[in-house]
């Protein structure tokens, strides 16, 4: 892969604030992994465990039964549950393979632990994706 993993999370805003040396921290804590199409990446309503970064393929996103986008590189999911451990709020499902970074929650908060920090650097990136996610739902 010709972009390394501290490129594809500098490409997510919520960690795009962080400091290079961070990012190379943070890489640590996510594995490589490839998926068939099919894959049921999340689904809505049951507790999030893990946050993925898509690098190849494309996923489909349903909320309540109904197609809400289609996902690609350098897209992301799961970032609300990594923070919270709480469900997810759609559904994800693989519509070609891909291949994703992916994180789970248990690491990404032994980071946060190690460098609370990181947690403050997140927090506008965040409370922008809440608030896209909730007029979203009120437009729907």
């Amino acid at each position: 892969m010709s972009k390394s993993k501290d490129d594809h999370l500098a490409g997510v805003p919520l960690f795009a604030r962080m400091s290079t040396k961070e990012r190379l921290e943070l890489g640590n804590l996510f594995t490589e992994v490839e998926v068939p199409a099919g894959t049921v990446l999340a689904k809505q309503g049951s507790t999030g465990h893990e946050f993925f970064l898509i690098l190849s393929g494309t996923a489909a996103v349903e909320r309540d039964g109904h197609h809400m986008a289609d996902v690609g590189p350098g897209n992301f999911q799961g970032e609300i549950s990594l923070l919270d451990g709480g469900p997810r709020t759609a559904t994800v499902t693989a519509s070609t393979a891909m291949t994703m970074l992916v994180a789970s929650h248990q690491e990404f908060n032994s980071l946060l632990d190690r460098a609370p920090t990181l947690a403050r650097q997140m927090l506008p990136a965040l409370a922008h994706r809440v608030r896209a996610l909730t007029e979203d739902a009120v437009s729907h």
